[in-house]
């Protein structure tokens, strides 16, 4: 990728489409979308690029480097294209080399996507299909409950109910003798 963003950096620098032959508003609009690309260039991409440098084999840190890069070649595409009617011929040239550039890193790139997310396919498949050659573990035999223990009541004896003592033999203080 690093050569065909250099070759598209050193020609954003040298367009200058308020020169190019085409109305006020086609300029203005090239003007923007230059200006979107050298924006992308400079704080987007690169960060995006690292990214899926240090990970080569994900598709997750890929992905995004990839789809910023097909939005780039789409605003590269217009301007290629205004350019390719109103620029003088060294711009115009310059711009070819630099759509053409990124348009082969750009599918280099979703190559390089494409084979990592099928190996991504196959190393899941063949831990799917390594999954389903484990037997299943033998799950642990529960042990009923061992039965409750029965607790043995005890019968109380009742209170000996004191015997009264015999009337004549009272001690009571107020009681006749």
């Amino acid at each position: 990728m690093q050569p065909a963003i250099e070759t598209l950096r050193q020609t954003i620098w040298i367009l200058r489409p308020e020169k190019w032959k085409a109305s006020d508003a086609i300029r203005q609009e090239t003007s923007a979308n230059i200006d979107s690309i050298h924006r992308d260039l400079t704080n987007t991409l690169p960060s995006l690029l690292t990214a899926a440098d240090q990970t080569p084999d994900s598709v997750s840190r890929m992905l995004p480097a990839y789809r910023n890069i097909e939005a780039l070649y789409d605003v590269l595409l217009r301007v290629a294209e205004v350019g390719n009617i109103a620029a003088p011929s060294k711009e115009n040239g310059s711009l070819e080399r630099a759509r053409t550039a990124l348009e082969d890193a750009r599918r280099t790139f979703g190559d390089r996507l494409t084979s990592a997310a099928l190996a991504q396919d196959q190393q899941v498949h063949s831990l799917q299909a390594a999954l389903r050659a484990v037997p299943p573990a033998v799950a642990p035999v529960a042990c009923p409950p061992p039965p409750p223990v029965k607790k043995h009541r005890t019968r109380r004896k009742a209170a000996k109910k004191p015997t009264p003592a015999p009337a004549s033999q009272s001690s009571h203080p107020l009681a006749p003798h």
